[in-house]
């Protein structure tokens, strides 16, 4: 009997050593020093450091750039010339009106030249407005892309608790199950059950063990996933306080279709560009029309450096119209009115991409609701299933496959709840990118 005894109690301290060992080597952040991390601060950093929206905003700027360049082609231009010739007239040339025959004649003039198109058949007037939609839509890009990356941050910050709730809940897996584990040995040292007992209940540990190792993995790369959007260095560690959290959402369907109608970047966008390929068939028809330019020159020019003398001007309106151009300007015409055309069907498109997406995401949500609901009563009903089925086996009136059924079904009831409060708070996330909230 001590012999037992001791036996029992070296198999304990084994066990305890082990499991300690685990927790360390399994732990989600070891001994590294952790950065805490909240959403909001998630959020507020990769608005501040991803690409995304930096893109975007440079985006904008050069935009600006475009509209400040398509306007300077209302006004005149001024471009001044300076030419400097020496010009030898040829031996016998020379010799006929009685130069030196190696004469050289010295020339020096000065143009300036102020051109200003008073007409173009309205082709400046739409490249204008094209370039001022141009800027407004890629405005409404700095939008999407805030809206995006407050998603994606939130999304990986979700994703990243989930990853860490579910490390624990593997680790309970693994932790239950060497308690069975322990007090089925010695059962079985007692002679009360059968080997196969044992080794079907090392097999259920080992699979826990298994799983306990994936869902480590899942919280790395998640942690990895996490730190990229927000800017930190893939190998920082990361530490997130607080669990998923559920709180019902009020909003009716109607009132988030609504919304995303009025607020989504990607209408505005092609709103713009069904706009601007209207003003492009307005550019390709003014190929038919002549334009009209005013033109001033003034001259300076004498045999002595810089030239500044025998001072000239000329002025006077220009109209040219071309009047035969073998079908380039109706090709063009035809080109433009098929791209307004797309244009007005992508916008219809994109209304439609828009009211799908409000639909699909808030189903999904109310769904997501009531699984909340469902597993939450499911886990507590698992809970008291396995307990009930380890007393009845510790008694001698069930069998270990009734316990490691049981003890499956527990986990899967867990991971079911994790899953839905994943599911419910990404898809609330979700809701408020696809109605186009704004993100200030």
């Amino acid at each position: 009997m001590q012999q037992k005894l001791r036996r029992m109690w070296s198999r304990l301290i084994v066990f305890l050593f082990s499991g300690i060992v685990l927790l360390v080597s399994m732990s989600p952040t070891g001994f590294a020093a952790a950065k805490e991390l909240t959403l909001d601060e998630a959020v507020r950093m990769a608005l501040a450091n991803n690409p995304s929206g930096k893109i975007a905003v440079y985006e904008f700027e050069a935009a600006k750039g475009a509209l400040t360049s398509a306007r300077s082609y209302r006004w005149f231009t001024v471009s001044v010339n300076h030419k400097d010739s020496w010009t030898w007239n040829g031996e016998s040339y020379n010799k006929k009106y009685g130069y030196d025959p190696n004469y050289v004649v010295d020339s020096f003039t000065n143009s300036a030249t102020l051109n200003w198109t008073l007409w173009s058949g309205n082709k400046v007037e739409s490249q204008v407005s094209q370039a001022k939609l141009a800027l407004d839509s890629s405005q409404w890009g700095i939008a999407k892309a805030r809206q995006q990356l407050k998603y994606d941050a939130t999304d990986a910050y979700f994703k990243f608790m989930a990853a860490r709730d579910n490390v624990k809940l593997s680790q309970e897996s693994v932790e239950r199950l060497e308690r069975y584990l322990q007090d089925v040995k010695l059962q079985f040292d007692v002679g009360v059950v059968a080997k196969v007992d044992v080794l079907r209940s090392e097999v259920e540990l080992a699979k826990a063990k298994q799983s306990l190792i994936e869902a480590q993995n899942t919280y790395d790369v998640t942690m990895a996933s996490l730190n990229n959007i927000i800017g930190y260095p893939l190998t920082t560690v990361l530490d997130v306080k607080g669990d998923l959290s559920y709180s019902r959402y009020e909003k009716e369907l109607a009132f988030c279709i609504d919304a995303a109608l009025r607020q989504r970047p990607e209408i505005s966008q092609y709103t713009d560009a069904a706009k601007s390929a209207q003003e492009g068939v307005t550019i390709a028809k003014a190929g038919y029309l002549p334009t009209v330019s005013a033109v001033y020159q003034a001259g300076w020019g004498d045999s002595s450096f810089p030239g500044g003398n025998n001072y000239n001007w000329t002025a006077y309106l220009l109209t040219s119209w071309n009047v035969f151009d073998s079908g380039l300007t109706a090709g063009k015409v035809k080109q433009a009115v098929e791209g307004y055309k797309k244009a007005q069907e992508q916008l219809k498109q994109t209304v439609d991409s828009v009211q799908l997406d409000v639909r699909q995401t808030y189903l999904s949500l109310k769904s997501a609701e009531q699984s909340i609901a469902t597993s939450s009563s499911a886990v507590g009903l698992a809970e008291e299933d396995y307990k009930i089925k380890v007393i009845r086996y510790q008694a001698g009136v069930g069998t270990n496959l009734d316990v490691l059924d049981a003890q499956v079904a527990l986990t899967t009831a867990k991971n079911n709840y994790l899953k839905a409060m994943y599911e419910y708070n990404n898809f609330r996330a979700k809701l408020d990118k696809a109605m186009g909230i704004l993100v200030k």
